[in-house]
């Protein structure tokens, strides 16, 4: 049978490593703080009661590591900055669909950092509005409401740049 660790570790092991690739945008840097995470969490093993319950605290360490990883490389551009090519791993129709949402990243972009991480944690992280909360330390309803205007702001701001409403009525 698994160890706790061991069953944390691949239950929640993609959902964390999408959380902190969007966070920081380069396969590198997230490889590395994943790595710290885990490592981390296999430290303070003993306070993995329950495997399922352990989803919070996997997602405030992930939160706080990226934290980490910005004040110690303040200075750091991600490599994507430089360069202007696809991913050999995508196919066509992956390529596609990646520019034709380039927008809608764009304008995620643009929006406040504790917006952003919010957003990160709902989409790619999978946790609920009150495990955000607990994870960035404010109140649901404010998760909530900070969630629905950004989702909001996005449409709108998709909707203009195509130049009108995307179901078609303008």
């Amino acid at each position: 049978m698994p160890s706790k660790f061991e069953q944390l570790y691949d239950m929640y092991y993609n959902c964390v490593y999408r959380y902190i690739f969007v966070s920081v945008k380069n396969k590198w840097n997230a490889e590395d703080i994943i790595a710290t995470v885990f490592t981390k969490i296999y430290e303070n093993k003993d306070k993995i009661t329950e495997v399922e319950a352990s989803k919070n605290w996997i997602f405030k360490i992930a939160h706080n590591t990226i934290i980490d990883f910005y004040r110690k490389n303040s200075k750091v551009i991600p490599i994507e900055s430089f360069l202007d090519r696809g991913d050999e791993d995508f196919g066509y129709e992956n390529i596609a669909i990646r520019d034709e949402f380039e927008g809608v990243k764009k304008i995620i972009d643009i929006l406040p950092e504790e917006t952003k991480k919010m957003l990160y944690l709902r989409f790619y992280g999978g946790l609920k509005f009150r495990e955000i909360a607990e994870t960035v330390d404010i109140t649901e309803s404010t998760v909530k409401s900070t969630i629905s205007r950004a989702i909001k702001k996005i449409k709108k701001s998709y909707e203009h740049s195509l130049g009108g409403d995307v179901i078609g009525n303008k």
